[in-house]
């Protein structure tokens, strides 16, 4: 058995951050069925089946992670060296994949930006006020973030609404909530700002939220790899 007060610690230290590490992937969980339930009004939205698999990717991060927790959990209760060096594996894993993502994120976010944009600028041009999942995708981001089109209001210049209202310069209501009656490109009451900027704004305005979060979560890996490494240590140094 180990002993001593610092194993111990180690020990125990190992058991709370593994509940931390547990709490994490269920909410991976969660974020991972709620994209997948959701998914259908974003892939309708921006013309391009991409959330699916990325829901996919974050479900199965989160079910792999609660299985690293309970090898975490096995390896301090059975002070099993196996089950420790596992967890410490799967959790560098995880944390150099997390590292690469962000990269990713970061560096094609310009290329993401685009991709959003062309997609629902040719679910507007198309299929809004055609299909109803197209125009309650639209409406709905047009009401979260006030805002209209993917890049402005002019998106709606030549599209199938605009034909099937008969009216030159027609924009949807949600784009003029305070002048639905007169909802044109002539209204002073129209949104100004399209759905990308003010979607993609309303994140970075969160950035600080968004970042510590990450932070704090990398930072519990990190403690869990720690006290791995120190609860192995101990199991040699005792035997």
């Amino acid at each position: 058995m180990v002993a001593g007060c610092g194993p111990k610690l180690a020990k125990l230290l190992l058991f709370i951050v593994n509940f931390s590490v547990w709490a994490g992937s269920l909410a991976l969980i969660g974020l991972g069925i709620w994209m997948l339930v959701e998914s259908s009004r974003f892939d309708t939205l921006f013309a391009e089946d991409n959330i699916k698999p990325i829901a996919g990717i974050i479900l199965g991060l989160g079910c792999f992670l609660f299985i690293v927790g309970f090898c975490g959990c096995c390896g301090a209760m059975k002070e099993s060296t196996c089950y420790l060096n596992m967890y410490f594996t799967f959790l560098l894993l995880i944390v150099l994949g997390e590292l690469t993502a962000g990269i990713l994120v970061f560096v094609y976010s310009d290329e993401i930006e685009s991709s959003m944009t062309r997609g629902m600028t040719s679910t507007i041009k198309n299929d809004y006020g055609v299909t109803d999942a197209a125009t309650e995708s639209v409406d709905y981001f047009q009401k979260e973030f006030e805002c209209c089109g993917a890049s402005n209001y002019t998106d709606y210049s030549g599209s199938k609404f605009e034909e099937d209202q008969g009216v030159a310069g027609a924009l949807p209501d949600t784009c003029c909530p305070k002048d639905t009656v007169t909802c044109s490109v002539t209204s002073d009451a129209q949104y100004k700002e399209g759905c990308v900027s003010a979607s993609l704004d309303k994140l970075q305005s969160n950035y600080a939220i968004v970042g510590g979060i990450c932070l704090g979560i990398l930072a519990i890996e990190i403690c869990a790899m720690i006290f791995s490494c120190c609860m192995v240590n101990a199991i040699k140094e005792d035997k």
